[in-house]
């Protein structure tokens, strides 16, 4: 017998046995999440909340993850650069000659919104039907966390030994893009690795490999009026009247910057455009308006103001201050048609930038290998059959991990369509898929040998 031969059979041992291992698994593995879920790890920095009454759960979260880890066979580190939110990072450390692997994903969640509309019943009641697990973070992103934990303990109980180091996090943050109290905070305390694959949702491409997300910006565009009575109206808007003399309504100057960026957004339909994105992807989304007379919002004024709050979705490749460029100038070319907006500019305030994800070639190689490893998970389930390599709708915690030099991308059960959303949910054929997957990706990449 060859010793190429030899070495194929002992992998092919080792996947068989992981695999039977996280079958064994199975029921654990979804009780567990439904105990994850059950516990509200709403992130205490979202918009609307009490930090002091909701900080102190994502802890929580990561401390039971970090039991699992722990009895997986992981050193366990845990830490808060916040009072109550707590990272947990288990490590396996390899025998050595393999590559290293990250597997990461994050604990908090959004909060549950208006809980009467939830037919499934309590937000975060973690209930198991048939098919699926209910509750707030099911898809997003509690059932990837679950599924790598439980990878990790299906290699331990298997008796696997992999060469290179694993690593497992649990972190806080992602949801507010608060990576310095979360996956940021990991690299600084030295986790790094070969390459890292975090646990968001693949969906609407069902237990897709992502390598690439878009770019996110959040801006706001104010625009100034002159208030009069509701009645002088027609002075300032017809022909022989006063004016802006008289007063000029913001809310109409404002609807001119509106249509000039919904013109600009449909133009983006054939200028921006990636190759692993539909057509149409990137927006301009005015996501909240705001305006009227300062102090008494009621019609009978013109308003002295109006506020659209943006959020901009644009392509890997693009440079963000090359999109900033490109949104003022539309925004004071249509100013230059205006009198008033001529002498009184919109301003512009621009109030965040959540980076691309854009490894290049420095991912091609684990993107093949979680390729691999979900068609030899995958079986002859629903998802059997090679995996669609795609881009990800949204950001995550990705780019953090690629831009510190730890090429990253993402494979994961969920959907984002039910993510965010009421009744959100993650079916357990996914779960049970992904956490196979992610056992034999380490097998494959970190190198194994039975004991």
């Amino acid at each position: 017998m060859t010793r190429e031969l030899s070495d194929t059979r002992a992998v092919a041992a080792d996947r068989k046995a992981v695999f039977a291992a996280v079958d064994a698994l199975r029921d654990d593995m979804i009780s567990v999440l439904s105990d994850v879920i059950s516990i509200p790890s709403v992130n205490p920095k979202y918009p609307g909340q009490s930090y002091d009454d909701v900080v102190g759960s994502e802890g929580r979260v990561s401390d039971l993850l970090g039991e699992i880890y722990q009895d997986a066979g992981a050193e366990v580190e845990k830490w808060a650069v916040e009072p109550g939110r707590t990272n947990a990072v288990g490590t396996i450390s390899g025998t050595g000659g393999g590559k290293s692997l990250i597997f990461n994903g994050h604990v908090d969640v959004v909060p549950p919104g208006n809980a009467d509309r939830w037919t499934s019943g309590d937000p975060f009641s973690g209930r198991i039907d048939d098919d699926r697990v209910w509750g707030r973070g099911a898809s997003d992103m509690k059932a990837g966390l679950v599924a790598q934990a439980f990878a990790v303990k299906a290699l331990a109980r298997a008796g696997v030994r992999l060469q290179g180091d694993l690593i497992v996090e649990a972190v806080v943050g992602e949801e507010v893009m608060d990576h310095e109290c979360g996956v940021s905070s990991t690299l600084e305390h030295g986790y790094r690795a070969d390459a890292a694959v975090v646990a968001e949702p693949s969906g609407p491409t069902t237990l897709g490999v992502i390598p690439v997300t878009p770019g996110l910006l959040w801006f706001s565009v104010t625009v100034g009026g002159k208030t009069t009575h509701s009645s002088m109206r027609g002075q300032t808007i017809r022909a022989g009247g006063g004016g802006s003399s008289v007063g000029v309504n913001a809310i109409d100057k404002g609807m001119l910057v509106f249509q000039a960026l919904q013109r600009l957004e449909e133009e983006w339909a054939f200028t921006k455009t990636h190759p692993l994105f539909a057509p149409g992807h990137f927006t301009i989304h005015p996501g909240v308006v705001t305006g009227g007379p300062h102090g008494v919002l009621v019609p009978f004024f013109l308003s002295e103001y109006m506020t659209i709050e943006y959020c901009v979705w644009y392509p890997p490749q693009d440079d963000p201050e090359n999109v900033k460029r490109e949104i003022e100038a539309q925004i004071d070319a249509i100013a230059r048609t205006d009198g008033w907006l001529r002498e009184h500019p919109p301003a512009v305030e621009w109030k965040l930038n959540w980076p691309a994800n854009n490894p290049g070639e420095a991912a091609a190689d684990i993107t093949a290998a979680v390729s691999a490893a979900h068609v030899a998970a995958a079986g002859n389930t629903p998802y059997a059959g090679p995996a669609t390599v795609a881009g990800f709708c949204a950001v995550e915690d990705c780019s953090f991990l690629t831009n510190a030099g730890v090429p990253a991308i993402s494979y994961g059960p969920g959907d984002l369509r039910v993510s965010h959303a009421d009744d959100e949910y993650c079916l357990i054929d996914e779960v049970h898929t992904a956490a196979k997957t992610y056992a034999a990706l380490a097998l494959d990449w970190c190198s194994s040998s039975t004991v």
